[in-house]
């Protein structure tokens, strides 16, 4: 990317990405299961629902899920057999998807969650430093439940 100017390009933030890991989870298998916890996921965050899908996998019980958003996404992936499953929630405007969590713990029970918060938008100097808007830097942060 080339930017000429030497002052900051502002990019507006553009929203929340949140990526989950959860360990040690229960309650990792069921179509309506997972489908509800993310419906309760994106009500809990003030975020619009546009369309759901969720695909079971006879194999291993995982399911694949994702919400379509007014405001982005909410996406997920289990790993029953490993008692394992990954999120990835990005909403924006009003939506706040840390609310998520509470919901996601109360779901899955888990032993632990990975929370990687990032923000999507921000300033960028013209040497391509990136400076996000809404935290002073990202961070990852660990939840012990």
């Amino acid at each position: 990317m080339n930017i000429t100017s030497a002052e900051p390009q502002l990019v507006s933030p553009l929203g929340q990405h949140i990526i989950v890991d959860i360990f040690d989870a229960s309650n990792l298998m069921g179509e309506q299961n997972i489908e509800d916890m993310m419906i309760d996921c994106a009500n809990a965050a003030n975020a619009t629902i546009l369309k759901t899908h969720v695909h079971p996998f006879e194999i291993n019980g995982g399911v694949s899920g994702m919400i379509i958003l007014a405001e982005s996404h909410i996406s997920i992936h289990t790993w029953p057999e490993y008692n394992f499953a990954a999120m990835d929630i990005f909403m924006c405007g009003d939506a706040q998807p840390q609310l998520c969590l509470p919901v996601i713990e109360q779901y899955f029970q888990p032993g632990k969650m990975v929370v990687n918060d990032l923000t999507r938008g921000g300033s960028i100097s013209r040497l391509g430093e990136f400076q996000p808007l809404l935290h002073n830097k990202l961070q990852a942060t660990s939840i012990t439940a």
